[in-house]
C-alpha cells in the first residue's frame, strides 16, 4: 500500500510540473497553441455545454475533480479558467486541493493567506483573493501548509494527526461555515472554480461537491478504467454532488484530428 501511494504522489507531482510548464503557454488573451486554437475552442465548447444542458439554472460554482491522482485535473481547470477570463468573464479560481496544492506555483503567488486562513477567520475574503497576472482572473491559494494535519480521512486507513493546532482538510469542506464563504465568493466573480483532491482517495471532494452548482469530472484517456470512473461517479452522487459532465483529457487521435471533427 505504501509503494502504491508513493507512486500515485509521484504521478501527481509530475502532472503538476507539466502544469507549471504549460503555464508559460498562457497569455493575457487566452491559450497559446500551435494548432490554430483548437484547444481554446474545446474549452469554449465545454463552457457552452455546461450552460446549454442547464438552461434555466444559474451555474456559477463548479468543482473539478478526478477519480484518481495524475489525470490532469488541475491542468484542465486552469485552461478552462483562462478561456473564460479571456472572453471577459470574471473568474475566481480556488485551490481547494489542500492535500497537494499547485496554483501558487502556477501563477507565482504566495501560498499563505489563502483558503485555510479564510476558514480559520484569520483573514477576510478580500484579504485572500489574489490577482493573477491575467485579465479577469483571481486566485485563492490553499493557505499556510503548516496548519495542515498530516493525516488523511479515517476510511483511508491512515490516522489523522493528534496536534490540536492542526486540522484534517475534510473538516473544512464538511463545515456549514464554508457555505457562507462560498456565497461571498459568488459575489466576486461570474465563475467560481474549485480544484480538489481525487474522489476515490479522499472525502474532501465529495463534501465540497454538495455545496457546488455542479461537478466536472476529469478522466485521462486510455488510463482511467471505467470501473474506477464509475466508482467515483457513484461516490459523488451518493454525496449529493451533481455531475454535469466528464472531460476526457489527453485523448489521442489515431487519425488526423480534423477528420475526427468531420465524422
Amino acid at each position: 500500500m505504501g509503494k502504491t501511494f508513493e507512486a500515485l504522489m509521484k504521478a501527481e507531482k509530475e502532472s503538476q510540473e507539466r502544469l507549471i510548464h504549460q503555464g508559460q503557454g498562457l497569455t493575457n488573451q487566452g491559450l497559446r497553441t500551435d494548432d490554430g486554437g483548437r484547444v481554446f475552442e474545446e474549452y469554449r465548447r465545454m463552457k457552452h455545454n455546461i450552460l446549454g444542458i442547464n438552461i434555466g439554472e444559474k451555474i456559477k460554482t463548479l468543482l473539478f475533480s478526478s477519480p484518481t491522482q495524475g489525470e490532469g485535473n488541475s491542468t484542465v481547470l486552469t485552461h478552462f479558467a483562462m478561456t473564460l477570463s479571456s472572453e471577459g468573464d470574471r473568474v475566481l479560481l480556488v485551490d481547494a486541493n489542500l492535500r497537494n496544492p499547485s496554483f501558487h506555483r502556477v501563477f507565482n503567488l504566495e501560498i499563505e493567506n489563502g483558503l485555510i486562513e479564510l476558514f480559520l477567520k484569520e483573514r477576510t475574503l478580500k484579504d485572500v483573493v489574489k490577482k493573477a497576472p491575467f485579465d479577469n482572473l483571481s486566485v485563492i491559494t490553499s493557505g499556510n501548509p503548516s496548519m495542515m494535519g498530516s493525516g488523511q480521512d479515517v476510511n483511508d486507513g491512515r490516522p489523522s494527526t493528534g496536534d490540536p493546532g492542526r486540522f484534517n482538510p475534510s473538516s473544512i469542506f464538511g463545515s456549514k461555515s464554508l457555505e457562507g464563504h462560498i456565497e461571498e465568493m459568488k459575489g466576486e466573480a461570474d465563475w467560481v472554480l474549485f480544484d480538489s483532491p481525487p474522489i476515490n482517495s479522499f472525502n474532501d471532494s465529495i463534501a465540497l461537491a454538495a455545496k457546488m452548482d455542479g461537478v466536472v469530472m476529469v478522466v485521462r484517456a486510455e488510463k482511467t478504467r471505467w470501473e474506477v470512473a464509475q466508482s467515483a461517479k457513484q461516490r459523488m452522487e451518493n454525496g449529493n454532488g451533481k455531475i454535469l459532465g466528464v472531460a476526457l483529457n489527453k485523448r489521442r487521435f489515431y487519425i488526423p484530428g480534423w477528420l475526427y471533427r468531420r465524422l
